[in-house]
């Protein structure tokens, strides 16, 4: 079982593939690559039956999802999940998307504010858009990623996000990105990390999703509680053709005052849970964890 809930987090593909597909992406509207990918989509359903079982698993246990639908929803999913990666190379060859930001206040405000704050991700939606559509002059953003992605692809992950006030920490495993981290936060600046899924450690915080038990990463939430900074959810959601949605949550409770910090952690993350439903709920398709996620 535990082997089944790992998984990498790497962008498929060899470095010549993402030099070829950024070129396509210049002269190729990006529809006929949708459709040139959908093609290769029940292929790769059919040589890939871990994910597949995973996001099944999803669709039938956590959405409750009849078997037809879920297995359409298996196409859907992955179908997404590729325009996803599709978009993202979009971006790094300069194309723009439309965008709505649901509650900006939430992040403009703490943006503002003097004082560091935490910007919680998930693997929900394309994460790596936010940093293209959210971002501000008034503080720097570091953005905790995952260090196995190849340098091309990294790089222009950077050059992207560094035109918009992001450092990208990638998350060694000598722990050393920890006292950049640290630095960050005493400085005042913006630390993103996402919290649905652990690089590397065992540490994890069980929270009810879906009507289900499952880990969830404790640092996050560590991080919040022990330095009492405010806490907020992004999730940017593909709402359309060339259009996204970001979708801002705070993540607090009234009654957090005074708490042990091991009951700090525990409420910023059933808090976080529950702005994942909340998604999930509008956009059951786009939960791109390929791994057995719950404790079935």
């Amino acid at each position: 079982m535990e082997e089944q809930r790992q998984w990498s987090g790497k962008t498929d593909g060899t470095l010549w593939m993402h030099k070829a597909l950024l070129a396509l992406m210049k002269v190729l509207p990006l529809p006929v690559l949708y459709l040139i990918m959908g093609l290769v989509i029940p292929f790769y359903l059919l040589f890939n039956p871990k994910g597949r079982q995973a996001i099944w698993h999803y669709l039938r246990k956590r959405q409750g999802w009849g078997r037809v639908r879920s297995a359409l929803g298996c196409y859907g999913n992955h179908f997404l999940f590729g325009t996803a990666l599709l978009d993202r190379f979009a971006a790094y060859a300069g194309r723009k998307f439309k965008t709505d930001v649901l509650d900006y206040h939430y992040f403009g405000d703490l943006a503002a504010a003097p004082g560091a704050f935490v910007m919680l991700s998930s693997h929900i939606g394309n994460a790596e858009m936010c940093g293209y559509m959210l971002s501000t002059h008034l503080k720097r953003m570091n953005v905790i990623s995952f260090p196995g992605e190849k340098s091309t692809i990294r790089s222009w992950r950077e050059k992207m996000m560094g035109v918009n006030n992001i450092r990208m920490i990638p998350a060694e495993p000598d722990l050393g990105w920890l006292f950049t981290l640290n630095g960050a936060l005493s400085d005042g600046e913006i630390v993103s990390i996402h919290a649905d899924r652990n690089f590397g450690s065992p540490k994890s915080i069980s929270v009810n999703l879906l009507g289900a038990k499952a880990d969830i990463p404790k640092g996050p939430f560590a991080i919040a509680a022990m330095r009492g900074l405010p806490v907020i959810a992004a999730f940017t959601m593909k709402a359309g053709l060339g259009r996204y949605q970001v979708m801002l949550f705070r993540v607090d409770t009234p009654d957090m005052e005074g708490l042990p910090q091991e009951e700090k952690m525990q409420a910023l993350a059933d808090v976080y849970a529950a702005t994942v439903e909340k998604v999930l709920h509008l956009y059951p398709l786009q939960w791109y964890n390929f791994f057995e996620f719950w404790k079935y």
